[in-house]
């Protein structure tokens, strides 16, 4: 059981439930589950960065148009290819953590396992 209620498998698929904004919130939130924690961890390192590269690649398709213009549709491609991405991972991600499975993401589990476990809150 989580701190806020809710079994770990719940609180854990929330966390992905809206990308890295939730999981932002729970890792912030949730003092004891270290599943739980690890999971919004996780949320927040891969799709925070998916969001931030896709609009990296959106504003330098926008200042393309003014200094590169035939790289527009090279970089709005490449924005909507990690958009697309991003969506079949957060698919797959949400359906295997509300099943119970332990889904570490390769590469990022890493820097994700470092996160979680040196920014342990002080319990309450």
């Amino acid at each position: 059981m989580s701190s806020l209620g809710l079994s770990s498998r719940a609180a854990a698929a929330l966390a992905y439930s809206g990308w890295w904004v939730t999981g932002t919130i729970l890792w912030i939130v949730e003092r004891r589950d270290p599943v739980v924690r690890f999971h919004a961890a996780q949320a927040v390192v891969v799709f925070g960065s998916a969001a931030l590269l896709i609009a990296l690649l959106g504003g330098l398709a926008l200042a393309s148009l003014s200094f590169l213009p035939s790289t527009f549709g090279f970089l709005v491609t490449a924005a909507m290819a990690t958009w697309t991405a991003g969506v079949l991972l957060w698919g797959v991600t949400m359906w295997k953590v509300a099943r119970g499975d332990e889904w570490r993401i390769p590469v990022a589990a890493r820097w994700v396992d470092r996160l979680a476990t040196s920014s342990q809150p002080a319990s309450a």
